[in-house]
């Protein structure tokens, strides 16, 4: 009599077993299903603007130390971004472009065999001109000879609400100035601080179009590089 019990209990003890494991594996499957999916983190797109604008500051960092690798960096960043040349004055290659700051680069390397097999691999690799990229539709670039103390002027379509950046990166050593000016005459900025390369940057309230003045207070003519989102 004692043998059935055990055995009745044996079995009750598999029973429960059995049951508690399958609950669990029914518990962790709902779990499973009522989780959410991750929804990937949005990207923002990266800002070609500010990109070209580091660059210009690391190829200054890259000439004051005299550091091939900073100058690699610089003209790496400004490969990136994405430009389309609204227009171009005939001549040299301006000196704010990715292949002359690769030329700077192979100048600072001097006999360096393997950095300049470096840079000249960074030059070949494809980019420049891509017009799709996680920057967007990139930059507007003209390149223009402002002649010695005279000014370049031209006239943008901005939206109202939106940012409006430009930049002007003339020769090395030339006092450059932007002026921004509303169509009615208002000043609405001005980079006037006898550096090659100033910056504009607003938020126009209204649409419409802003004339630019690029100035050139120096003695000699520069070759410049207009930037515009």
């Amino acid at each position: 009599m004692e043998i059935i019990l055990l055995k009745g209990l044996d079995m009750k003890r598999k029973i429960l077993v059995a049951s508690a494991a399958m609950m669990l594996a029914q518990s962790g499957a709902m779990a499973q299903q009522a989780a959410p999916a991750a929804q990937p983190a949005a990207v923002k797109p990266a800002d070609p603007f500010a990109q070209a604008i580091a660059a210009r500051q690391v190829a200054d960092f890259a000439r004051r130390e005299g550091d091939p690798y900073a100058m690699l960096t610089a003209a790496r960043m400004l490969k990136q971004v994405p430009m389309s040349d609204s227009e171009a004055a005939a001549g040299d290659e301006a000196a704010f472009s990715p292949d002359a700051l690769f030329a700077e680069a192979k100048a600072l390397a001097r006999d360096d065999q393997a950095l300049l097999l470096q840079i000249r691999l960074s030059q070949s690799a494809s980019g420049r001109g891509v017009m799709a990229s996680a920057f967007g539709k990139g930059l507007v670039r003209r390149v223009q000879d402002v002649n010695p103390r005279n000014a370049y002027r031209f006239t943008v379509t901005a939206k109202g609400g939106e940012p409006l950046r430009i930049g002007a990166i003339g020769d090395i050593g030339t006092s450059m100035y932007i002026r921004l000016l509303d169509a009615s005459g208002k000043q609405l900025c001005l980079d006037d601080n006898a550096d090659y390369a100033p910056v504009c940057a607003v938020t126009p309230r209204a649409s419409g179009e802003y004339r630019i003045d690029i100035g050139n207070k120096s003695a000699a003519k520069s070759r410049t590089v207009i930037l515009s989102n």
